[in-house]
């Protein structure tokens, strides 16, 4: 029963006492609801998620919160498991809209095909700020830029999947015209989860790699968690391609592919998109990841003096150094600075502090683009490089002005 119905059964004074409670509480919170994937395959990187703005907001509250419309307030998150799926995630969207009347949507803290989902409600709920975590695909983005006022309170932190896209090219394209990786017929395989964020990539790459000569022989895609790749080798090794591209957000997923190349002895060049920076991926394929290309190494301990002192932070606050927490991190305090020169939750004036963010985070400085309400990319703001992990350690090996070692072939 909510407050208002118990409130009818009571009568006098005790309404008032009542109604007042729970004004007060109201007033002194700021509340968002955050939907992320807390079971299920890509549990792993929700639960990063989630410790992440704990953590933030748990500074914010110890430093007294944040000022909105005068007064000091705390900052109360509450989540909702979406398991991966995009029905599931939209009905916790609403429950959270609805019977938690929230502030704030995280509307999505990692799968981007929740977060597509998600995102058709923000029409129905426009005095509302809708603001999504790691999800990347350019078809969010895209929506935006197509539909502004439909989208118009909705905030994409995620950089779009193009970028990433843009490095594996440039990556693969440099190595091959450098003679340090074999391409002789310039062919190459996708091994994929079949999810918005798999598809939005490979739609970059396709015609990117195909403007440089190079022709996909396939382009195999597997359910979310899946782990058993021996049919797909099998094709693989009739293809015999130069280069395998896998894409993964579930550590399982990557873990099983790599292992099972390794024992049917396939020693083609493989480049990896989001899963080897999972520490749960390196701990459990060991010094099989040597040599595996990947992107994006976002925090650098070993190259960066800076990301060193982010990394040393999160270790010292039972997080991991991984690309997870850190952009868990810096997605909430990029919502948390907005809040802060807001200071308000009203729609319109959070939207607009906002589009105004210039936030520099450890990993990168976030400005939005006003029509597309995504982060902007490249050397002013933040690059998306290649990592090579050698000697268990992953290593920035492109763009060549950035990479802290050479990279270095296999085998």
């Amino acid at each position: 029963m909510n407050l208002r119905a118990y409130a009818g059964c009571l009568t006098g004074a005790a309404v008032g006492l009542l109604l007042g409670a729970g004004a007060a509480l109201a007033q002194g919170t700021v509340t968002i609801g955050a939907v992320g994937p807390f079971s299920g395959p890509s549990a792993t990187s929700g639960l990063a998620m989630k410790k992440s703005w704990d953590y933030v907001a748990g500074k914010v509250n110890a430093a007294g919160g944040v000022e909105i419309d005068g007064k000091k307030k705390q900052i109360k998150i509450i989540f909702e498991d979406d398991q991966s799926k995009p029905e599931v995630g939209v009905s916790a969207a609403q429950k959270l809209l609805t019977r938690d009347n929230v502030d704030i949507l995280l509307a999505g803290l990692f799968n981007s095909s929740v977060t597509l989902a998600i995102m058709e409600l923000a029409p129905d709920y426009d005095d509302k700020i809708f603001y999504s975590g790691q999800s990347v695909s350019s078809a969010i983005a895209g929506r935006i830029r197509a539909e502004p006022a439909k989208f118009k309170r909705f905030w994409k932190f995620g950089y779009n999947s193009d970028a990433l896209g843009s490095t594996v090219v440039g990556t693969i394209t440099d190595l091959a015209r450098d003679g340090k990786i074999p391409a002789k017929a310039k062919t190459i395989a996708f091994v994929v989860e079949d999810t918005d964020y798999s598809r939005s990539n490979i739609e970059v790459m396709k015609p990117d790699f195909a403007a440089d000569g190079w022709k996909i022989v396939a382009t195999e895609a597997v359910p979310l968690g899946y782990a058993d790749f021996y049919p797909q080798i099998s094709k693989l090794k009739q293809l015999n391609p130069d280069v395998i591209i896998s894409i993964f957000t579930a550590a399982n997923s990557g873990a099983a592919l790599v292992r099972q190349l390794d024992e049917q002895k396939m020693a083609t060049t493989h480049m990896a998109v989001y899963y080897p920076g999972l520490k749960e991926f390196r701990e459990a394929v060991g010094p099989l990841a040597n040599g595996l290309l990947y992107t994006p190494l976002l925090v650098d301990a070993e190259g960066s003096a800076a990301h060193r002192a982010f990394a040393a932070e999160m270790v010292a606050n039972g997080m991991a150094a991984s690309l997870d927490y850190g952009l868990g991190i810096c997605n909430a305090q990029v919502l948390m600075d907005a809040l802060a020169r807001a200071k308000s939750v009203n729609a319109d004036k959070l939207s607009a502090a906002l589009e105004k963010t210039d936030y520099n985070c450890a990993i990168g400085r976030w400005v939005f683009d006003p029509k597309s309400h995504s982060p902007r990319v490249g050397k002013d703001y933040f690059v998306l490089p290649a990592a090579q992990i050698q000697d268990g350690v992953p290593r920035i090996a492109w763009p060549a002005d950035r990479a802290a070692v050479p990279f270095r072939p296999r085998g």
